[in-house]
């Protein structure tokens, strides 16, 4: 698992590359919502984020069924 840096713009990239649907408009305040199209499954991300707030996000991801290798990849 990487050492996490990512901003919320990052993730929002990330999540877009894996096949995800990102809304800016739909998420509260400087928040974004994540869904997966094919579960159903929604997340928000918030704008600052932190170590434990990239894990979280890198952890739901796994939980949806990407591997750690699909993410890194589209972490870069």
């Amino acid at each position: 698992m990487p050492n996490f840096n990512q901003s919320q713009q990052d993730w929002a990239k990330a999540c877009r590359r894996l096949g995800l649907d990102v809304n800016f408009k739909r998420g509260k305040g400087s928040h974004i919502l994540i869904s997966n199209p094919k579960s159903g499954r929604k997340f928000t991300v918030q704008k600052n984020l932190y170590n434990i707030a990239n894990l979280k996000i890198y952890k739901k991801l796994l939980e949806w069924g990407f591997s750690e290798k699909e993410i890194n990849k589209a972490l870069k």
